[in-house]
């Protein structure tokens, strides 16, 4: 379907059904809640606290900057204990295979890669693996021994709609690969088994799941589901997310309810893209997915840490700031190198209340899986009637706190309360370069025939 907004009416149109309106209750949360009960409802799991009550450190940005290595990997977690930073889930990025589908630590760069992960572990750390949906379509053994070594396996991986009978050949960000055909159940279960002997191998938690993308599919796919489209194959994708708990994916589709972390694609090292990021997130929640991302902090478009592209100190700290109290905060780029000892100070502060937050957040995860609530809510989902209808920066974070996150350079921020007794909370850090100018100790609001006072 495609939707439009005009003079304040939604307008909907669908060629492959007939759109018929639906009510429930009078207030967004009403609608929410009965589409979501009836479309998506959830089951009361939830992914594992770990992922939600201390940040996640990637290192993607790292090796982007310095190269992928086994001991530039090892170095990075030092860091992170060294520096004094929770860290309750690491993820290790790509580079790592010999080739893409591999499952091969390369040899040169990964010497040792058990001793790694054994590390990991000994830091009390949870170890997520990069890893694809992808195979190298080249002359390596993984994807021959698909091809001709075992021709009852070839009908696994996908087939190709221009020419029958052949492997479909997909382009992609890294080059040109083949891929299971993931809506073929035999096909997902043997994935998910080559992954776990992998896992259990290597001695690691789950993975970050990469690519998916439906696009890559359009229109040059066959799949053996003669019904499904190129988004059923992402479905099946992250149904691999229920294999693995501890996982990461960076697209989604109809998996609202599921117990499935969403990593919001890439954004740029800027404050719109700090912006737009903030609110994706409040967007995902009504969409079903509470569990989400909004970017890695201070962004993880890997061309803005390029030598020579600009930089913003203090973006990067109100990024951290902001992830701080959202369900989950992941960092990539590495604080203690790219910003000053005063302002890493500031970002270890709040790791720190994050992690002083866990209990609350898990209450509302649990909540969440099963209710279908949002965890970061809208302000009109909470207070409707209010003035809120709108696109807003500030949100609620769960029912408790409202957040008014500093999103401009400028160091401004509007604020408006609801109805009601509110008391403010801010953190003063000593010697924190970035902090509020002003500070109120508490605050009625009401209703008055003027609108708020």
């Amino acid at each position: 379907f495609v939707f439009s907004f005009s003079n304040g009416t939604l307008k909907i149109r669908s060629e492959y059904e007939k759109v018929k309106p639906v009510q429930a209750g009078k207030t967004l949360k009403d609608a929410y809640l009965a589409a979501s009960l009836k479309h998506f409802p959830f089951n009361g799991q939830t992914p594992p606290e770990e992922m939600f009550t201390k940040p996640q450190f990637n290192n993607w940005i790292e090796i982007a900057v310095s190269g992928v290595t086994q001991q530039g990997s090892e170095d990075y977690i030092d860091a992170i204990e060294s520096n004094g930073f929770p860290c309750g889930v690491l993820m290790l990025d790509g580079g790592w295979m010999i080739q893409h589908g591999s499952m091969i630590f390369n040899p040169e760069t990964f010497p040792h890669p058990k001793k790694m992960f054994e590390k990991i572990r000994s830091l009390g750390y949870k170890g997520i693996l990069w890893t694809s949906n992808f195979m190298s379509a080249d002359n390596r053994r993984e994807y021959l021994d698909y091809r001709l070594s075992w021709p009852r396996k070839k009908p696994l991986l996908l087939e190709s709609n221009e020419y029958p009978g052949e492997e479909c050949i997909v382009h992609w960000w890294s080059g040109k690969s083949v891929t299971f055909d993931l809506t073929n159940p035999e096909a997902l279960n043997e994935f998910a088994d080559i992954l776990e002997k992998f896992r259990k191998e290597y001695g690691f938690d789950g993975f970050k799941f990469d690519g998916g993308d439906p696009e890559f599919f359009r229109g040059k796919a066959k799949f053996h589901n003669p019904d499904a489209k190129e988004c059923d194959f992402t479905y099946a994708y992250n149904l691999l997310g229920l294999h693995f708990p501890f996982h990461e994916f960076r697209i989604g589709y109809k998996t609202g309810g599921m117990p499935i972390i969403i990593r919001l694609q890439d954004i740029p090292h800027t404050w719109k893209g700090l912006e737009d990021a903030l609110y994706n997130v409040q967007t995902a929640g009504l969409m079903g997915y509470p569990y989400t991302i909004g970017d890695m902090i201070g962004g993880g478009l890997s061309d803005s840490y390029s030598p020579g592209k600009p930089f913003s100190h203090k973006l990067f700290v109100r990024s951290c700031q902001i992830q701080a109290l959202m369900p989950m905060m992941q960092f990539s780029a590495a604080p203690w190198r790219v910003l000053t000892p005063e302002e890493c100070d500031i970002c270890r502060k709040f790791a720190q209340l994050h992690t002083s937050f866990g209990d609350y957040i898990m209450k509302q995860v649990r909540h969440a899986a099963e209710t279908g609530e949002p965890i970061v809510r809208t302000m009109e989902y909470e207070f409707p009637g209010q003035g809120f209808n709108r696109k807003m920066p500030q949100y609620m974070f769960g029912p408790d706190y409202l957040v008014a996150p500093v999103i401009n350079e400028d160091d401004s921020v509007r604020i408006e309360l609801p109805e009601g007794d509110w008391d403010t909370a801010v953190l003063e850090l000593k010697g924190a370069r970035f902090r509020p100018s002003v500070y109120i100790d508490s605050i009625k609001v009401s209703s008055s025939e003027g609108g708020m006072t």
